[in-house]
């Protein structure tokens, strides 16, 4: 299963024991000693006791939850507020895309344990490329991005934002996808980023957003205060914002005006 000193340190470093301690039910993804040690040299030292709090938080779900209770994929809310994702397989159990249960459903008095060979980090502390990793629902996209060789791009300082479509919306074109060139993928992925952090709150009906391909996309916010690019692609997940910028999920793909013909 591996030890645990480093967790159990950085629980009692921010006065978080006695909470999961004597409260619960919880499940726990307890990174262990090998995967604090794997995390970039001085990063835990160089954080507030309140960011290491959020770092921890995130690794606990309310409620138990024990592997076979686990659907194939999952979006959970954490004592943090922000979502983890699981997804379930023949070859083993995995969160946020990057850290492996090692040892599930150790049984404890006041919740469940899974052990896990990452630590895995609230969105303030990744890049957009990140953020997109973490999310089963973006897989698609991350592999484009991949391969047109956008992600040192994308790692910049930015700021950012991303319109992120989601892996429904691109199956839906995916005949017209398969017709275009690699510039031409490159051309659409980039229409989905601007060189600006644009948050939900900064939107105004009918403002328009330059984007790194260099057209636009243009904002229209309804009656309801439902947004939406270029007419009809509307926003599914708003604001999630890392060190570069912001991702928006959307439920559909952008195509650049230039390419209508």
């Amino acid at each position: 299963m591996g030890t645990f000193t480093s967790l159990v340190g950085a629980v009692d470093q921010v006065g978080l024991t006695s909470t999961l301690k004597y409260k619960g039910d919880f499940t726990v993804f307890a990174p262990t000693d090998d995967a604090f040690a794997s995390l970039p040299d001085g990063l835990l030292a160089s954080l507030t006791n309140e960011q290491v709090t959020e770092i921890l938080t995130y690794h606990v779900l309310s409620g138990e939850v024990f592997s076979n209770q686990l659907d194939p994929e999952q979006a959970v809310e954490s004592l943090s507020e922000e979502d983890v994702f699981i997804t379930s397989n023949n070859d083993g159990v995995f969160v946020n895309g990057s850290a492996s249960v090692v040892t599930a459903d150790v049984d404890v008095s006041n919740g469940v344990i899974h052990a896990i060979d990452a630590v895995i980090l609230p969105n303030e502390f990744l890049d957009v490329v990140q953020i997109a990793q973490k999310n089963y629902n973006l897989t698609t996209l991350v592999d484009l991005v991949v391969d047109a060789d956008l992600v040192t791009t994308l790692k910049g300082d930015g700021p950012f934002t991303v319109l992120a479509p989601t892996n429904a919306a691109f199956a839906e074109i995916s005949a017209t996808l398969d017709g275009l060139t690699a510039s031409e993928v490159e051309e659409v992925l980039l229409y989905h980023v601007a060189a600006q952090e644009a948050l939900a709150g900064d939107l105004t009906d009918g403002m328009t957003i330059e984007t790194v391909q260099g057209e636009d996309i243009t904002v229209t916010i309804d009656a309801e205060n439902n947004v939406f690019f270029n007419g009809d692609v509307g926003v599914v997940t708003v604001d999630l914002e890392g060190t570069n910028g912001v991702v928006h999920i959307i439920d559909g793909v952008l195509i650049p005006p230039s390419f209508t013909n």
